[in-house]
Parts: structure tokens; sequence; C-alpha cells
């Protein structure tokens, strides 16, 4: 057995349906089983299996960190946490990333718009900016 790479359990901001409520739970039971009997590998099967040694997940999120500002690590509830990551690394989360669907959805609704100067009579442009939200 061996480490898989994940990108941590997130908080649920949607309720889940009965059906993904339950799937959710036999995967967490299934899962937990497996790592009760599967001992935590120390030697790398990542070009054979894609399973990463907890070093090498560290190692691989420590360089995602420092190229992408938008990852970082984080602790997560004690009660969960895994003895073979360090106490202050148990996964990573990606935060303040566009998306893309979002800013298409956006882009429709708020068009370019043209107003008016009381003023002078002139046309003055004006352009929306979305926020910076996730």
């Amino acid at each position: 057995g061996g480490f898989r790479s994940f990108a941590g359990e997130r908080k649920r901001s949607r309720k889940m349906s009965a059906f993904d409520s339950m799937k959710h739970a036999v995967h967490t039971v299934f899962k937990d089983a497996v790592e009760a009997v599967m001992p935590v590998s120390n030697v790398s099967q990542f070009r054979d299996k894609g399973v990463l040694t907890p070093e090498e997940f560290v190692s691989a999120g420590d360089l995602l960190v420092a190229k992408c500002p938008s990852w970082s690590w984080q602790a997560g509830e004690a009660a969960k946490a895994k003895d073979y990551l360090p106490k202050d690394k148990q996964y990573l989360v990606t935060r303040n990333v566009p998306c893309y669907r979002r800013v298409d959805a956006l882009s429709s609704s708020v068009k370019e718009t043209q107003m008016t100067d009381a003023e002078d009579s002139e046309w003055t442009e004006t352009v929306a900016v979305a926020g910076a939200g996730g």
C-alpha cells in the first residue's frame, strides 16, 4: 500500500443528496478499512502505480506552494491528522482561483455598456470588472 495524494477533505458548501451522502459514507468506511490494514509505503511507487510516499507528497506540495501562491498547506482537524505527515502539512488547498465558467456567465450577463454624458453629449464607455472571488 501507499499514500495517495489528495486535495484534502473540503467542507461542503452545498447540501449533498441522500444518495451522495450514502456514497460518501461507504467510501469513508472503505478508505478507513484499507488504511487500517495497509501500511504506509516508504518505497517510491510513483512511476509504477502513481502512489506517493509521505516524503514525496510533502516535497511535491512544498514545490507547488512555492511556485503557485494560490496553494497552501493546511493542518486540518487534529483528530483526523495522519501521523506520517507533518502536523502543519496534512493537506493542500487552493484559493482565489478564477472559475472560467463563472467568468463566462458573468461576461454574458454583464455587457459592455455605453452611457451618454449629460454635460457634453459624448459617449463614455464603461466596463464592469468582476471581483477576485473563486
